[in-house]
């Protein structure tokens, strides 16, 4: 009877021990049964674009535009690498740009789509975030082996070499064409331009006294967009500038005033969501963006094909109203809201966060949100009720998640935010929303497919 107890303890041990190993399985991979539903390619992009975010926060120089502009080469080639097991009638960009020379496809029996997207993330963050503390370095190289490894069971080796080969020779073929985009490559290294010297005069823009940095990218406009013709976005002029009372520039330096002191509650919630302005700390204001792509694709699950085509717009929105806004910036060079406020109404005023070094007009964080939610606006409807958790994973930082009823509603608050915050004028943003809305809506009808693939 002993014996017979011992035996069946040891029996039940190693059924416990089975159910534990198989349910880390199903955790960390795939069983050889292959992925399961909730681990297909569209998981594995949802988890690589969180993953760029992640990235950005611990990269020096990874700000803003620089941000915005990788997270359009990283969506070129993702979709470049897919594309020839993608269903339907989606064509290369190769030909839309000149300089982009892409590697020919193997056969389609020698291809698995799956494993030359994962293999394309993992090769054009490496060299995106060559920076990347080693950590980073190391999380990349576990996605890469984690989802190829879910991906190559029951697969001929010969096809999972060939499908990996060609996926690292389209990141390699997209990023050596950033390269020869000279002002944006490599922009992380060289953010602030002491050698530039911002014109002189009323009302033009000079750096805060309290943060003293050199002009944040100040040859920005001049980066090659991916859609749009930049000087056809060109902000619309501003008012001439006085600070009599009764003009423009005073009666929007009140409503800021008024709009902070006291600030409430709700616009304090309001203007730290929507800021996203901490390096080392969290990912960028347009990675906010992208994180609220990444939860809408992850709750509808599309296919394949317009979740590609969701990163590749978004990533060519958020990159090009960055360079048509930063080219308006430095071609009216205005000055801050503080700056104005300090020396014509309160000498001792200060705006709830530091005024960014760079000009005051249009807004950035405007135009992206205005860019971001048109694009998305095209794909997941006008009417798109969700939650936006995107801080809710963050160690640091800590701000309650926001509920909102579409994507416009969401681009609207996160222009106002920048006028509670004091660090835009009323000008900015709705300057900013209507060349942001422009953009995003040319991005949105950039043809991929003659009819999308749901």
């Amino acid at each position: 009877m002993m014996h017979f107890i011992k035996s069946k303890s040891i029996a039940s041990i190693l059924i416990v021990v089975f159910v534990a190993v198989t349910a880390l399985l199903y955790v960390s991979g795939c069983l050889k049964t292959g992925p399961l539903p909730h681990e297909d390619d569209v998981s594995m992009v949802v988890e690589w674009n969180r993953f760029i975010l992640r990235s950005e926060a611990v990269c020096e120089g990874y700000r803003g535009a620089v941000a915005a502009r990788a997270y359009g080469y990283i969506g070129l080639a993702a979709y470049e690498a897919a594309l020839p097991g993608l269903a339907g009638k989606f064509n290369s960009l190769q030909s839309r740009y000149t300089g982009l020379v892409l590697p020919e496809p193997p056969a389609p029996s020698a291809y698995n789509r799956q494993i030359a997207l994962n293999a394309s993330y993992a090769a054009i963050l490496h060299k995106f975030y060559v920076v990347a503390p080693d950590p980073i370095r190391q999380e990349n190289n576990r996605l890469e082996e984690k989802w190829q490894h879910c991906f190559t069971l029951n697969l001929d080796t010969s096809v999972v070499r060939q499908s990996v080969q060609y996926g690292k020779a389209i990141a390699d073929a997209v990023y050596a064409w950033s390269a020869t985009d000279s002002l944006g490559f490599e922009a992380n290294h060289h953010n602030y331009e002491r050698n530039y010297i911002p014109p002189e005069g009323p009302g033009l823009w000079k750096t805060s006294a309290d943060f003293p940095m050199p002009p944040l990218l100040p040859y920005w406009g001049k980066v090659r967009p991916f859609v749009i013709t930049t000087e056809s976005y060109l902000a619309k002029p501003i008012p001439p500038y006085t600070a009599e009372t009764n003009q423009a520039y005073y009666r929007q330096a009140v409503e800021i005033i008024s709009l902070s002191s006291p600030m409430s509650p709700e616009n304090q919630w309001i203007g730290e969501f929507w800021n996203d302005d901490h390096p080392g700390m969290m990912f960028t204001p347009p990675g906010h963006w992208l994180e609220i792509a990444n939860q809408v694709v992850e709750r509808e699950h599309p296919s394949i094909e317009k979740t590609l085509e969701t990163y590749l717009k978004m990533g060519f929105a958020l990159s090009d109203v960055m360079v048509a806004g930063w080219y308006s910036k430095y071609f009216y060079n205005l000055e801050r809201p503080e700056t104005f406020i300090q020396e014509h109404i309160d000498k001792n005023w200060r705006s709830y966060v530091p005024s960014p070094s760079f000009p005051s007009y249009p807004s950035g964080h405007a135009m992206m949100g205005a860019a971001a939610a048109a694009v998305l606006t095209s794909l997941y409807g006008p009417n798109y009720h969700m939650m936006d958790c995107s801080h809710d994973k963050l160690e640091n930082v800590h701000v309650k998640p926001r509920a909102f009823t579409s994507f416009d509603q969401m681009a609207q608050e996160n222009g106002l935010s920048r006028i509670i915050l004091g660090v835009h004028w009323r000008m900015d943003v709705e300057e900013g929303m209507r060349l942001g809305d422009r953009i995003g809506k040319e991005v949105a009808t950039f043809p991929v497919e003659s009819k999308l693939t749901e």
